[in-house]
Protein backbone atom coordinates (compact mmCIF):
# COMPACT_ATOMS: atom_id res chain seq x y z
CA UNK A 1 0.00 0.00 0.00
CA UNK A 2 1.38 3.43 -0.82
CA UNK A 3 1.99 5.62 1.83
CA UNK A 4 0.34 9.02 1.93
CA UNK A 5 1.40 10.25 5.45
CA UNK A 6 3.48 13.61 5.71
CA UNK A 7 6.15 14.00 7.55
CA UNK A 8 4.18 15.90 9.90
CA UNK A 9 1.42 12.69 10.52
CA UNK A 10 4.95 10.73 10.57
CA UNK A 11 6.05 12.08 13.82
CA UNK A 12 2.76 13.04 15.66
CA UNK A 13 1.10 9.36 15.14
CA UNK A 14 4.43 7.39 15.88
CA UNK A 15 4.78 10.04 19.11
CA UNK A 16 1.64 9.65 20.07
CA UNK A 17 1.40 5.57 20.12
CA UNK A 18 4.66 5.22 21.38
CA UNK A 19 4.06 3.47 24.86
CA UNK A 20 1.81 1.49 23.72
CA UNK A 21 3.37 -1.43 21.93
CA UNK A 22 4.70 -3.28 25.11
CA UNK A 23 3.37 -6.93 25.91
CA UNK A 24 4.55 -9.52 28.35
CA UNK A 25 6.81 -12.28 25.96
CA UNK A 26 9.07 -14.90 26.19
CA UNK A 27 12.70 -14.40 25.97
CA UNK A 28 15.05 -17.91 25.47
CA UNK A 29 18.77 -17.99 24.85
CA UNK A 30 21.93 -19.87 26.41
CA UNK A 31 24.42 -19.02 28.44
CA UNK A 32 28.07 -20.03 28.74
CA UNK A 33 31.97 -19.00 28.97
CA UNK A 34 33.01 -19.72 25.93
CA UNK A 35 33.45 -22.67 26.16
CA UNK A 36 30.82 -24.59 28.19
CA UNK A 37 27.27 -24.14 29.15
CA UNK A 38 26.75 -22.14 32.83
CA UNK A 39 24.34 -23.86 35.09
CA UNK A 40 22.73 -21.81 37.46
CA UNK A 41 23.43 -18.44 36.61
CA UNK A 42 20.63 -16.14 37.47
CA UNK A 43 18.36 -14.08 34.85
CA UNK A 44 16.22 -11.88 35.88
CA UNK A 45 14.09 -8.75 35.38
CA UNK A 46 15.48 -5.48 37.22
CA UNK A 47 12.68 -3.84 39.21
CA UNK A 48 10.10 -7.00 38.60
CA UNK A 49 9.19 -10.31 39.97
CA UNK A 50 10.43 -12.67 37.26
CA UNK A 51 13.77 -14.06 38.09
CA UNK A 52 14.79 -18.19 36.74
CA UNK A 53 18.28 -19.78 36.65
CA UNK A 54 19.66 -21.87 34.02
CA UNK A 55 19.93 -25.40 33.58
CA UNK A 56 22.74 -28.02 33.05
CA UNK A 57 23.24 -26.85 29.56
CA UNK A 58 23.44 -23.31 30.29
CA UNK A 59 19.51 -22.67 28.89
CA UNK A 60 16.80 -20.34 30.10
CA UNK A 61 13.32 -18.82 29.58
CA UNK A 62 11.88 -15.83 31.09
CA UNK A 63 8.76 -13.70 30.20
CA UNK A 64 9.46 -10.18 30.02
CA UNK A 65 8.35 -7.01 28.24
CA UNK A 66 9.35 -3.86 25.70
CA UNK A 67 11.59 -1.74 27.87
CA UNK A 68 12.59 -4.41 30.69
CA UNK A 69 16.50 -4.44 31.91
CA UNK A 70 17.06 -8.45 32.54
CA UNK A 71 20.32 -8.76 34.53
CA UNK A 72 22.46 -12.24 34.21
CA UNK A 73 23.96 -12.87 37.60
CA UNK A 74 27.13 -15.41 37.84
CA UNK A 75 29.44 -15.96 41.24
CA UNK A 76 32.69 -14.49 39.92
CA UNK A 77 31.66 -13.47 36.34
CA UNK A 78 30.72 -9.96 35.13
CA UNK A 79 27.12 -8.99 35.62
CA UNK A 80 25.58 -8.37 31.80
CA UNK A 81 22.88 -6.07 31.68
CA UNK A 82 21.11 -6.46 28.25
CA UNK A 83 17.70 -4.04 27.52
CA UNK A 84 14.87 -5.81 25.48
CA UNK A 85 13.93 -4.44 22.49
CA UNK A 86 11.04 -4.57 20.25
CA UNK A 87 12.73 -7.63 18.14
CA UNK A 88 14.16 -9.33 21.36
CA UNK A 89 13.30 -12.99 21.55
CA UNK A 90 16.69 -15.17 21.50
CA UNK A 91 19.77 -13.49 23.84
CA UNK A 92 22.66 -15.98 24.38
CA UNK A 93 25.41 -14.59 25.94
CA UNK A 94 29.14 -14.96 26.88
CA UNK A 95 30.25 -14.21 30.10
CA UNK A 96 33.61 -13.26 31.36
CA UNK A 97 35.67 -13.32 34.64
CA UNK A 98 35.06 -9.91 36.81
CA UNK A 99 38.14 -8.54 37.35
CA UNK A 100 37.62 -5.27 39.78
CA UNK A 101 39.88 -2.38 39.49
CA UNK A 102 40.45 -0.13 42.79
CA UNK A 103 38.49 2.99 43.11
CA UNK A 104 41.32 5.31 43.32
CA UNK A 105 40.31 8.26 45.99
CA UNK A 106 42.70 11.50 47.06
CA UNK A 107 42.02 12.31 50.46
CA UNK A 108 42.83 15.83 52.11
CA UNK A 109 42.06 15.88 55.96
CA UNK A 110 38.19 14.34 55.90
CA UNK A 111 37.70 15.32 52.50
CA UNK A 112 37.45 12.52 49.51
CA UNK A 113 37.42 12.86 46.02
CA UNK A 114 35.80 10.60 43.65
CA UNK A 115 37.19 9.25 40.15
CA UNK A 116 33.99 11.51 38.62
CA UNK A 117 35.17 14.97 40.65
CA UNK A 118 39.19 14.01 39.54
CA UNK A 119 37.95 13.23 36.38
CA UNK A 120 36.12 16.62 35.46
CA UNK A 121 38.79 18.52 37.40
CA UNK A 122 41.49 17.33 34.64
CA UNK A 123 41.37 19.43 32.20
CA UNK A 124 41.73 22.34 34.41
CA UNK A 125 44.60 21.20 37.11
CA UNK A 126 47.73 20.28 35.62
CA UNK A 127 48.67 18.30 38.73
CA UNK A 128 46.42 15.45 38.13
CA UNK A 129 47.56 12.77 36.14
CA UNK A 130 45.44 10.03 34.28
CA UNK A 131 46.71 6.50 35.00
CA UNK A 132 45.56 3.06 33.96
CA UNK A 133 43.30 2.63 37.70
CA UNK A 134 41.91 5.84 37.58
CA UNK A 135 43.09 9.90 38.43
CA UNK A 136 45.86 10.56 40.27
CA UNK A 137 46.38 14.06 41.87
CA UNK A 138 49.98 14.68 42.46
CA UNK A 139 49.81 16.67 45.27
CA UNK A 140 47.51 15.30 47.20
CA UNK A 141 49.19 11.59 46.53
CA UNK A 142 50.41 8.97 48.98
CA UNK A 143 54.17 9.15 48.60
CA UNK A 144 56.69 10.62 46.27
CA UNK A 145 54.82 11.49 42.33
CA UNK A 146 57.34 13.58 40.57
CA UNK A 147 54.86 15.38 38.30
CA UNK A 148 55.07 17.76 34.72
CA UNK A 149 52.95 19.39 33.15
CA UNK A 150 52.36 20.86 29.54
CA UNK A 151 53.63 23.91 30.44
CA UNK A 152 57.42 22.35 31.69
CA UNK A 153 57.11 19.47 28.57
CA UNK A 154 59.14 20.80 26.04
CA UNK A 155 60.47 18.33 23.04
CA UNK A 156 64.27 17.77 24.35
CA UNK A 157 66.16 15.79 22.31
CA UNK A 158 65.10 12.85 20.58
CA UNK A 159 62.54 10.36 22.45
CA UNK A 160 60.97 9.86 25.99
CA UNK A 161 64.60 8.84 27.25
CA UNK A 162 65.95 12.45 26.65
CA UNK A 163 62.84 13.99 28.57
CA UNK A 164 63.02 11.61 31.35
CA UNK A 165 67.26 12.48 31.35
CA UNK A 166 66.93 15.89 31.77
CA UNK A 167 63.56 16.72 33.41
CA UNK A 168 63.64 14.21 36.38
CA UNK A 169 65.76 13.90 39.13
CA UNK A 170 66.69 10.38 41.18
CA UNK A 171 66.49 8.47 37.96
CA UNK A 172 68.79 6.65 36.00
CA UNK A 173 68.06 5.94 31.87
CA UNK A 174 69.75 2.90 29.97
CA UNK A 175 70.34 2.38 26.57
CA UNK A 176 69.21 5.19 23.75
CA UNK A 177 66.48 6.02 21.22
CA UNK A 178 68.32 4.13 18.56
CA UNK A 179 68.57 1.09 20.30
CA UNK A 180 65.56 1.30 22.89
CA UNK A 181 66.37 1.38 26.64
CA UNK A 182 64.72 1.65 30.41
CA UNK A 183 64.33 3.87 33.45
CA UNK A 184 65.39 2.89 37.10
CA UNK A 185 64.42 4.50 39.96
CA UNK A 186 67.06 5.02 42.89
CA UNK A 187 65.93 3.35 45.65
CA UNK A 188 63.92 0.58 44.33
CA UNK A 189 65.69 -2.95 43.61
CA UNK A 190 69.35 -3.60 44.41
CA UNK A 191 72.17 -2.47 42.64
CA UNK A 192 73.36 -5.87 41.64
CA UNK A 193 69.65 -6.62 40.46
CA UNK A 194 68.14 -3.14 39.47
CA UNK A 195 64.21 -3.33 38.72
CA UNK A 196 63.38 -1.31 35.86
CA UNK A 197 60.22 0.92 35.69
CA UNK A 198 57.11 0.28 33.44
CA UNK A 199 55.25 2.82 31.21
CA UNK A 200 51.98 3.78 31.30
CA UNK A 201 50.64 5.50 28.09
CA UNK A 202 47.25 6.58 27.90
CA UNK A 203 46.21 2.78 30.06
CA UNK A 204 48.84 0.70 27.42
CA UNK A 205 51.48 -0.89 29.87
CA UNK A 206 54.74 -1.45 28.27
CA UNK A 207 57.94 -2.90 29.83
CA UNK A 208 60.26 -1.08 27.76
CA UNK A 209 60.72 2.74 26.35
CA UNK A 210 58.50 4.02 24.14
CA UNK A 211 60.94 5.12 22.51
CA UNK A 212 58.66 5.26 19.27
CA UNK A 213 56.46 7.79 20.88
CA UNK A 214 56.44 11.32 19.48
CA UNK A 215 57.79 13.75 22.37
CA UNK A 216 55.82 16.40 20.77
CA UNK A 217 52.42 14.63 21.71
CA UNK A 218 53.29 14.12 25.66
CA UNK A 219 50.59 16.08 27.37
CA UNK A 220 51.23 15.11 31.35
CA UNK A 221 53.97 13.08 32.80
CA UNK A 222 54.90 11.59 36.49
CA UNK A 223 57.18 9.26 37.85
CA UNK A 224 55.52 6.93 40.50
CA UNK A 225 57.14 5.18 43.24
CA UNK A 226 54.88 4.88 46.13
CA UNK A 227 53.84 1.16 46.72
CA UNK A 228 50.43 2.57 47.16
CA UNK A 229 50.34 2.63 43.47
CA UNK A 230 52.77 0.90 42.03
CA UNK A 231 51.14 -2.35 43.64
CA UNK A 232 48.11 -2.22 41.43
CA UNK A 233 49.99 -3.04 38.41
CA UNK A 234 51.42 -6.53 40.24
CA UNK A 235 54.50 -7.76 40.05
CA UNK A 236 55.88 -5.94 36.69
CA UNK A 237 55.13 -2.33 38.63
CA UNK A 238 57.97 -3.16 41.52
CA UNK A 239 60.22 -0.90 39.77
CA UNK A 240 58.21 1.94 39.59
CA UNK A 241 55.65 3.50 36.87
CA UNK A 242 56.21 6.06 34.45
CA UNK A 243 52.38 7.41 33.30
CA UNK A 244 52.38 8.99 29.98
CA UNK A 245 48.99 10.85 29.06
CA UNK A 246 48.88 11.88 25.41
CA UNK A 247 47.33 15.04 23.69
CA UNK A 248 45.07 12.46 22.25
CA UNK A 249 44.07 10.96 25.83
CA UNK A 250 43.36 14.79 26.86
CA UNK A 251 39.60 15.78 26.29
CA UNK A 252 40.24 18.86 24.88
CA UNK A 253 40.86 19.58 21.53
CA UNK A 254 43.45 16.95 19.66
CA UNK A 255 45.77 18.01 17.37
CA UNK A 256 46.17 13.95 15.83
CA UNK A 257 43.04 12.26 13.81
CA UNK A 258 44.70 9.10 13.88
CA UNK A 259 44.97 6.83 17.44
CA UNK A 260 47.35 3.89 15.97
CA UNK A 261 50.18 6.35 15.81
CA UNK A 262 50.12 6.80 19.75
CA UNK A 263 51.16 3.49 20.43
CA UNK A 264 53.54 0.47 19.56
CA UNK A 265 50.85 -1.73 17.66
CA UNK A 266 52.00 -2.84 14.08
CA UNK A 267 49.29 -5.71 12.89
CA UNK A 268 50.49 -9.36 12.45
CA UNK A 269 48.45 -12.55 12.25
CA UNK A 270 46.19 -13.08 9.55
CA UNK A 271 43.67 -11.30 8.08
CA UNK A 272 40.58 -12.91 6.01
CA UNK A 273 40.15 -11.28 2.39
CA UNK A 274 37.22 -11.38 0.26
CA UNK A 275 38.38 -14.79 -1.12
CA UNK A 276 38.83 -16.31 2.16
CA UNK A 277 35.24 -15.71 3.62
CA UNK A 278 33.97 -17.00 0.15
CA UNK A 279 33.52 -20.65 1.75
CA UNK A 280 31.90 -19.33 5.09
CA UNK A 281 29.24 -18.12 2.90
CA UNK A 282 25.46 -19.61 2.99
CA UNK A 283 25.12 -22.69 0.98
CA UNK A 284 22.58 -21.67 -1.49
CA UNK A 285 24.58 -18.53 -1.67
CA UNK A 286 27.49 -20.52 -3.29
CA UNK A 287 25.06 -22.60 -6.23
CA UNK A 288 23.40 -19.29 -7.58
CA UNK A 289 27.38 -17.71 -7.75
CA UNK A 290 28.35 -20.74 -9.51
CA UNK A 291 25.54 -20.71 -12.19
CA UNK A 292 25.89 -20.53 -15.52
CA UNK A 293 23.31 -18.14 -16.25
CA UNK A 294 20.25 -16.17 -14.78
CA UNK A 295 17.83 -18.65 -16.11
CA UNK A 296 19.84 -21.41 -14.03
CA UNK A 297 20.14 -19.25 -10.83
CA UNK A 298 16.32 -18.89 -11.13
CA UNK A 299 15.87 -23.25 -10.88
CA UNK A 300 18.53 -22.83 -7.99
CA UNK A 301 16.77 -20.24 -6.10
CA UNK A 302 13.26 -22.41 -6.06
CA UNK A 303 15.28 -25.33 -5.19
CA UNK A 304 16.14 -23.57 -2.10
CA UNK A 305 13.25 -21.70 -1.31
CA UNK A 306 11.22 -24.32 0.19
CA UNK A 307 13.84 -24.78 2.83
CA UNK A 308 14.53 -21.38 3.45
CA UNK A 309 10.75 -19.96 3.27
CA UNK A 310 10.87 -18.73 6.76
CA UNK A 311 14.31 -16.94 6.50
CA UNK A 312 14.09 -13.64 5.64
CA UNK A 313 17.88 -13.05 5.22
CA UNK A 314 17.66 -16.41 2.61
CA UNK A 315 15.53 -13.85 0.17
CA UNK A 316 17.59 -10.84 0.97
CA UNK A 317 20.73 -12.70 0.11
CA UNK A 318 18.49 -13.58 -3.20
CA UNK A 319 17.33 -9.94 -3.70
CA UNK A 320 20.85 -9.00 -3.36
CA UNK A 321 22.46 -11.25 -5.90
CA UNK A 322 19.71 -10.83 -8.73
CA UNK A 323 20.01 -7.12 -8.69
CA UNK A 324 23.31 -7.61 -9.71
CA UNK A 325 22.67 -9.63 -12.82
CA UNK A 326 21.76 -8.07 -15.93
CA UNK A 327 18.67 -7.99 -16.51
CA UNK A 328 17.59 -9.43 -12.70
CA UNK A 329 16.50 -6.30 -11.03
CA UNK A 330 13.03 -6.83 -11.89
CA UNK A 331 12.73 -10.55 -10.38
CA UNK A 332 14.81 -9.31 -7.60
CA UNK A 333 12.24 -6.72 -6.93
CA UNK A 334 9.43 -9.61 -7.36
CA UNK A 335 11.65 -11.66 -4.12
CA UNK A 336 11.16 -9.07 -1.65
CA UNK A 337 7.42 -8.68 -2.63
CA UNK A 338 6.31 -12.17 -2.32
CA UNK A 339 7.70 -12.46 1.34
CA UNK A 340 7.45 -8.73 2.40
CA UNK A 341 5.70 -9.71 5.73
CA UNK A 342 9.04 -11.56 7.01
CA UNK A 343 10.08 -7.79 7.31
CA UNK A 344 7.23 -6.02 8.77
CA UNK A 345 7.34 -5.03 11.72
CA UNK A 346 10.67 -5.85 12.52
CA UNK A 347 13.06 -2.88 12.64
CA UNK A 348 16.14 -4.78 12.31
CA UNK A 349 15.41 -6.67 9.21
CA UNK A 350 13.76 -3.42 7.37
CA UNK A 351 17.04 -1.74 8.63
CA UNK A 352 19.41 -4.16 6.61
CA UNK A 353 16.96 -3.69 3.15
CA UNK A 354 17.39 0.17 3.76
CA UNK A 355 21.23 -0.13 4.46
CA UNK A 356 21.34 -2.00 1.12
CA UNK A 357 18.78 0.48 -0.87
CA UNK A 358 21.27 2.85 0.20
CA UNK A 359 24.04 1.41 -0.83
CA UNK A 360 22.33 0.47 -4.52
CA UNK A 361 21.92 4.48 -4.76
CA UNK A 362 17.81 3.08 -4.18
CA UNK A 363 16.77 6.24 -1.94
CA UNK A 364 13.58 6.60 -2.13
CA UNK A 365 12.89 3.32 -1.18
CA UNK A 366 15.21 3.37 1.40
CA UNK A 367 13.08 6.79 2.50
CA UNK A 368 10.13 4.35 2.85
CA UNK A 369 11.98 2.11 4.95
CA UNK A 370 13.02 4.59 7.28
CA UNK A 371 9.95 6.15 8.14
CA UNK A 372 8.18 2.64 8.83
CA UNK A 373 10.98 2.34 11.32
CA UNK A 374 10.27 5.83 12.45
CA UNK A 375 7.02 4.57 13.19
CA UNK A 376 8.31 1.90 15.14
CA UNK A 377 11.18 3.11 17.25
CA UNK A 378 10.19 6.79 17.85
CA UNK A 379 11.78 6.07 20.72
CA UNK A 380 15.29 5.77 19.27
CA UNK A 381 17.21 8.70 19.03
CA UNK A 382 19.28 6.90 15.75
CA UNK A 383 15.61 7.15 13.82
CA UNK A 384 15.70 10.60 13.74
CA UNK A 385 19.21 10.92 12.09
CA UNK A 386 18.46 8.07 9.98
CA UNK A 387 15.46 9.94 8.65
CA UNK A 388 17.22 12.80 8.12
CA UNK A 389 20.02 11.26 6.46
CA UNK A 390 17.03 9.46 3.96
CA UNK A 391 15.43 12.68 2.92
CA UNK A 392 18.64 14.03 2.24
CA UNK A 393 19.67 11.55 -0.06
CA UNK A 394 16.15 11.64 -1.82
CA UNK A 395 17.32 14.73 -2.68
CA UNK A 396 14.63 16.65 0.08
CA UNK A 397 17.12 18.61 2.31
CA UNK A 398 14.47 20.93 3.89
CA UNK A 399 12.94 18.00 5.40
CA UNK A 400 16.28 16.65 6.50
CA UNK A 401 16.70 19.89 8.03
CA UNK A 402 13.06 19.45 9.86
CA UNK A 403 14.01 16.38 11.38
CA UNK A 404 17.57 17.19 12.82
CA UNK A 405 16.03 20.56 14.85
CA UNK A 406 12.48 17.97 15.69
CA UNK A 407 15.72 15.58 17.30
CA UNK A 408 16.86 18.69 19.35
CA UNK A 409 13.37 19.88 20.57
CA UNK A 410 12.57 16.71 21.39
CA UNK A 411 16.19 16.32 23.52
CA UNK A 412 15.94 19.74 25.18
CA UNK A 413 12.10 18.80 26.52
CA UNK A 414 13.56 15.12 27.79
CA UNK A 415 11.50 13.37 25.39
CA UNK A 416 14.98 11.49 24.03
CA UNK A 417 17.71 11.04 25.96
CA UNK A 418 20.99 12.85 25.30
CA UNK A 419 24.15 11.16 24.55
CA UNK A 420 27.12 13.13 24.24
CA UNK A 421 28.56 10.51 21.97
CA UNK A 422 25.50 10.60 19.31
CA UNK A 423 24.57 14.42 19.84
CA UNK A 424 28.49 15.03 17.82
CA UNK A 425 27.60 12.42 15.29
CA UNK A 426 24.13 14.17 14.14
CA UNK A 427 25.75 17.74 14.89
CA UNK A 428 28.43 16.80 12.21
CA UNK A 429 25.58 15.48 9.83
CA UNK A 430 23.51 19.07 10.60
CA UNK A 431 26.27 21.23 9.69
CA UNK A 432 27.18 19.53 7.04
CA UNK A 433 23.85 19.66 5.63
CA UNK A 434 23.38 23.09 6.69
CA UNK A 435 26.73 24.40 5.38
CA UNK A 436 26.20 22.36 1.76
CA UNK A 437 22.41 22.44 1.21
CA UNK A 438 22.24 26.49 2.60
CA UNK A 439 19.93 27.62 -0.32
CA UNK A 440 17.93 24.78 -0.09
CA UNK A 441 17.06 24.88 3.12
CA UNK A 442 17.02 28.93 4.00
CA UNK A 443 20.68 29.02 5.94
CA UNK A 444 22.92 31.21 6.12
CA UNK A 445 26.49 28.93 5.23
CA UNK A 446 28.82 31.89 6.41
CA UNK A 447 27.11 31.65 9.59
CA UNK A 448 27.82 27.86 10.37
CA UNK A 449 30.30 27.02 12.91
CA UNK A 450 31.95 23.58 11.62
CA UNK A 451 34.38 21.52 13.62
CA UNK A 452 37.60 21.65 12.12
CA UNK A 453 38.46 17.99 13.10
CA UNK A 454 36.22 16.91 10.68
CA UNK A 455 36.52 19.75 7.99
CA UNK A 456 37.87 18.70 4.73
CA UNK A 457 39.07 15.10 6.39
CA UNK A 458 38.02 11.81 5.23
CA UNK A 459 35.27 10.99 7.39
CA UNK A 460 33.46 7.62 8.14
CA UNK A 461 30.30 6.64 9.78
CA UNK A 462 29.49 2.95 10.98
CA UNK A 463 26.10 1.90 11.74
CA UNK A 464 24.86 -1.45 12.41
CA UNK A 465 21.35 -3.01 12.70
CA UNK A 466 21.24 -4.81 15.60
CA UNK A 467 22.01 -2.93 18.48
CA UNK A 468 22.95 -6.15 20.76
CA UNK A 469 25.70 -6.48 18.00
CA UNK A 470 29.58 -6.91 19.36
CA UNK A 471 32.57 -6.56 17.25
CA UNK A 472 36.01 -5.17 17.11
CA UNK A 473 36.70 -2.75 14.47
CA UNK A 474 40.42 -2.27 13.34
CA UNK A 475 42.37 0.83 11.69
CA UNK A 476 45.43 -0.06 10.55
CA UNK A 477 47.22 2.91 9.00
CA UNK A 478 49.60 2.80 6.15
CA UNK A 479 52.67 2.37 8.12
CA UNK A 480 51.20 -0.94 9.92
CA UNK A 481 50.21 0.54 12.85
CA UNK A 482 46.52 -0.15 14.27
CA UNK A 483 44.13 1.09 16.71
CA UNK A 484 41.34 -1.35 17.57
CA UNK A 485 37.99 -0.06 19.03
CA UNK A 486 36.01 -2.32 20.79
CA UNK A 487 32.12 -2.68 21.06
CA UNK A 488 31.82 -5.48 23.86
CA UNK A 489 29.87 -5.25 26.81
CA UNK A 490 33.41 -6.98 28.62
CA UNK A 491 35.47 -3.40 27.37
CA UNK A 492 33.03 -0.88 26.71
CA UNK A 493 29.85 -1.64 29.40
CA UNK A 494 29.39 2.03 29.68
CA UNK A 495 29.01 2.70 25.95
CA UNK A 496 26.79 -0.07 25.22
CA UNK A 497 24.07 0.42 28.14
CA UNK A 498 24.39 4.47 26.69
CA UNK A 499 23.67 3.10 23.09
CA UNK A 500 20.85 0.94 24.35
CA UNK A 501 19.43 3.66 26.64
CA UNK A 502 19.48 6.08 24.38
CA UNK A 503 18.45 4.59 20.75
CA UNK A 504 21.71 4.28 18.78
CA UNK A 505 24.25 2.04 16.62
CA UNK A 506 26.69 4.39 15.12
CA UNK A 507 30.20 5.29 15.41
CA UNK A 508 32.51 7.95 13.65
CA UNK A 509 35.91 8.00 12.98
CA UNK A 510 38.14 10.47 11.02
CA UNK A 511 41.49 9.19 8.98
CA UNK A 512 44.94 11.42 9.60
CA UNK A 513 45.36 12.23 5.83
CA UNK A 514 48.80 13.59 6.27
CA UNK A 515 50.04 9.81 5.99
CA UNK A 516 49.85 8.61 2.17
CA UNK A 517 49.25 5.14 0.95
CA UNK A 518 46.77 2.64 1.78
CA UNK A 519 44.55 2.30 5.13
CA UNK A 520 42.70 -1.15 5.84
CA UNK A 521 39.47 -1.36 7.58
CA UNK A 522 39.06 -4.62 9.17
CA UNK A 523 36.24 -6.08 11.74
CA UNK A 524 36.39 -9.14 14.08
CA UNK A 525 32.59 -9.82 14.29
CA UNK A 526 31.73 -11.66 17.88
CA UNK A 527 28.20 -12.12 17.44
CA UNK A 528 24.71 -10.83 18.18
CA UNK A 529 23.44 -12.90 21.01
CA UNK A 530 21.70 -14.73 18.36
CA UNK A 531 22.44 -17.04 14.85
CA UNK A 532 21.27 -14.10 12.97
CA UNK A 533 23.86 -12.10 10.97
CA UNK A 534 24.08 -8.35 11.35
CA UNK A 535 24.64 -5.96 8.67
CA UNK A 536 27.25 -3.30 8.92
CA UNK A 537 26.86 0.06 6.85
CA UNK A 538 29.99 1.87 6.20
CA UNK A 539 29.24 5.35 4.65
CA UNK A 540 32.52 7.43 3.69
CA UNK A 541 32.84 11.16 2.93
CA UNK A 542 36.09 12.52 0.89
CA UNK A 543 36.81 16.04 1.31
CA UNK A 544 34.16 16.33 4.22
CA UNK A 545 32.52 19.51 4.53
CA UNK A 546 34.13 21.13 1.08
CA UNK A 547 32.25 21.40 -2.18
CA UNK A 548 34.04 18.38 -3.60
CA UNK A 549 32.73 16.42 -1.23
CA UNK A 550 32.21 12.79 -2.29
CA UNK A 551 29.90 10.33 -0.48
CA UNK A 552 29.83 6.38 -0.81
CA UNK A 553 28.40 3.68 0.87
CA UNK A 554 29.17 0.04 1.67
CA UNK A 555 26.88 -3.02 3.03
CA UNK A 556 28.58 -5.43 4.76
CA UNK A 557 26.63 -8.67 6.13
CA UNK A 558 28.96 -10.45 9.17
CA UNK A 559 28.12 -13.86 9.68
CA UNK A 560 31.78 -15.29 10.36
CA UNK A 561 32.44 -15.11 14.11
CA UNK A 562 35.96 -14.40 15.89
CA UNK A 563 38.23 -13.90 12.62
CA UNK A 564 39.70 -10.48 11.96
CA UNK A 565 38.37 -10.12 8.23
CA UNK A 566 38.72 -6.71 6.09
CA UNK A 567 36.35 -4.55 4.71
CA UNK A 568 37.81 -2.11 2.76
CA UNK A 569 40.69 -0.82 1.52
CA UNK A 570 41.39 3.31 1.20
CA UNK A 571 44.52 4.28 -0.69
CA UNK A 572 45.42 7.84 -0.07
CA UNK A 573 41.82 8.53 1.71
CA UNK A 574 40.89 9.20 -2.10
CA UNK A 575 40.60 6.26 -3.97
CA UNK A 576 39.42 3.34 -2.61
CA UNK A 577 39.15 -0.55 -3.38
CA UNK A 578 36.50 -1.38 -1.35
CA UNK A 579 35.80 -5.29 -1.42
Amino acid sequence: MKKTLTLTAVLLLSLAFYGYSQELRTIKGSITDGNAPLNDVQVLVRGGASSTFTDEEGKYEIQAETGDMLEYRYAGMKTYKVPVQDVTRFLNLIMVPDIQELQEVTVTSSRRKSQQQLAMEYRFNPKLINTYFGVIDAERAYGRVQMLSEDDINPIGLCILDVIRNRFTGVRTLGTCATGGSVVFRGVGSIGNPRVAIFDVDGQIFRDAPTWLDVTLIKRMALISSVAYTTRYGAIGSGGVIVINTVNGYQGDPTIKDLARLRNNYLEGPVLDENDLQAAQPEYLIALQNSNNQQEARVIFDQYQSRYSASPYFYLDAYRYFYDQEGGRGFADDILRSRKELFTENAVLLKALAFTYQEQGRYKEALELFKDIFILRPHYSQSYMDLAVAYRDADKPARAAGIYARYKYLVDIGFLLESEAFAKVVQHESDNLLQLEADAVGADASKIATDLFVQESTRMVFEWNDSEAEFELQFVNPEGQYYTWKHTFADNEERILEEKETGYSVLEYVLDDSLPGAWNININYLGNKSITPTYLKATIYDNYGTPNQRKRVKTFKLRLKSKNQQLMSLVKAGNSQIR
